[in-house]
């Protein structure tokens, strides 16, 4: 018998490469995960031959490497509690001036 039939197409992928290219894409910027309002802070976690990926810097879980859309650059504002506070940054109700509707207990 020859060989088996791929059914999926195996492509080389270069690590440092690949983590260059991901740093290039949110140099200077922050990120969404998925399709959530939500807009974190960019840091970075440990990959692969001490490589780094950038990731939430509130170490907010979601699935993949970022590779395939689950992570997006924006240049929209941090509104992610855990990196503004990380970052020293105001909360929104304190930097917008817009206070809560009602205290709750």
């Amino acid at each position: 018998m020859g060989e088996p039939i791929a059914l999926f197409p195996v492509r080389g992928l270069d690590p440092a490469e690949f983590s260059a290219a991901q740093h290039e894409v949110f140099h200077g910027r922050h990120l969404r995960i998925g399709r959530s309002g939500t807009v974190h802070a960019v840091g970075e976690v440990e990959w692969i031959n001490s490589l780094t990926l950038p990731a939430p810097a509130c170490h907010q879980g979601w699935s993949g490497l970022g590779a395939t859309g689950e992570l997006t650059p924006t240049e929209h504002e941090v509104t992610c509690r855990k990196c503004r506070r990380a970052r020293g940054l105001p909360s929104l109700e304190e930097a917008t001036g817009q206070g809560t509707l009602f205290a709750l207990p």
